[in-house]
């Protein structure tokens, strides 16, 4: 592994001179590593950012592993969103998938490719955003690659860690009579933020201070930008998932959409999960204004609505913990029946996100 070379920079520190390309990748380098420098020094990590790469003191146990890319004009476009929240998202769902194991976050690992002539400001605020977003959870930004690419392109890997005797939360082990919960107070805000992105109804700036200006076109529901900054860098509490979480028979994060991600669940676990509509339809309600404004269905971003990152699990009945709401319940199929997501005793089909549909 290359040293991290242009996803470390501090906050404070403007490129006032323009571009990545009039500055050496060396000394990209050296200005970013002070923001990739641990909050601490842990004991585990023994050779940190800048060298060819990280050495890590295996802690007594498991490391559980993940990865995944934000790529531009994919997952996000650079009108809507700003650098520093890129950053953000891209920690959030990878360490979201190690939460949802039931694991603790321990280090992330972060590739980034640009187009030549991008700002060094923009290498600048991801760091600050995977930066800040890692450590607030426990992780500590140990590495990465830069290099040059069509499109601004983001990969991190993120590790984990479980204790010796402590055995990760798979989507498979949900029994019939579970209890389904969620880890957020309200679903269907990241769809609801992307309705507004793929409305050309908003635009994201950086001023020259760092801070954030979002302006929206049109649109006069009262919240509609936080829905905005959520759909571009969703927050919600994955400590849960190597907290209480751990109770879970079965759990993964909301990534993809509740119909499809509980779909998953079902599947692996070989359950019927009905969803209970009186409960989801305060989360439908909340969202109506703006869902009106758009013309859109605000059950679509509840039930399919994708990027969450909320934690999904399933709980024995009357145990769902502090940091979970019931959603629904787990049952046996039936003769002949498959595993399945019901809505109203109806199949819920299966419509979130999906990279190759």
């Amino acid at each position: 592994m290359t040293p991290p070379r242009a996803v470390f920079d501090g906050p404070g520190h403007p490129d006032a001179t323009g571009s990545s390309a009039a500055h050496s990748e060396q000394a990209i380098l050296q200005r970013i590593l002070s923001t990739a420098a641990p909050a601490s020094s842990p004991e585990w990590l023994e050779v940190g950012p800048g060298d060819d790469a990280a050495v890590l003191r295996v802690p007594t146990g498991r490391i559980v592993a993940t990865t995944d890319t934000l790529v531009q004009g994919v997952d996000f476009l650079p009108h809507t969103t700003a650098p520093v929240l890129i950053g953000r998202k891209a920690a959030v769902q990878n360490l979201a998938d190690v939460a949802a194991m039931g694991a603790r976050p321990l280090a992330l690992l972060a590739a980034v490719s640009v187009p030549a002539g991008t700002p060094t400001d923009v290498l600048t605020q991801i760091t600050v955003g995977l930066t800040e977003q890692s450590q607030r959870w426990g992780a500590e930004l140990v590495g990465g690659d830069m290099g040059t690419g069509d499109a601004l392109s983001l990969t991190l890997t993120a590790l984990g860690t479980l204790e010796e005797g402590q055995p990760p939360v798979l989507r498979s082990g949900a029994r019939p009579g579970d209890v389904l919960a969620i880890g957020t107070a309200q679903l269907g805000r990241s769809a609801a933020g992307l309705a507004l992105v793929l409305a050309d109804r908003c635009r994201i700036a950086t001023d020259e201070h760092g801070a954030l200006r979002v302006q929206l076109i049109d649109v006069a529901t009262p919240g509609a930008e936080e829905l905005l900054l959520w759909h571009n860098a969703p927050d919600p509490d994955l400590s849960i998932g190597w907290g209480s979480g751990r109770r879970a028979r079965a759990m993964m994060d909301l990534s993809d959409g509740l119909s499809r991600d509980a779909a998953r669940i079902a599947s692996a676990s070989n359950i019927v999960l009905e969803l209970d509509r009186a409960v989801l339809a305060t989360d439908a309600e909340a969202l109506r204004p703006l869902a009106h404004e758009l013309n859109a269905d605000p059950w679509d971003w509840v039930l399919h609505g994708g990027e969450e990152h909320a934690l999904l699990a399933s709980f024995s009945a009357g145990a769902v913990p502090a940091g979970f709401r019931q959603i629904g319940q787990a049952r046996a199929p039936r003769d002949g029946e498959q595993p399945a997501v019901l809505l109203d005793g109806a199949p819920l089909p299966s419509q979130g996100w999906d990279h190759f549909a």
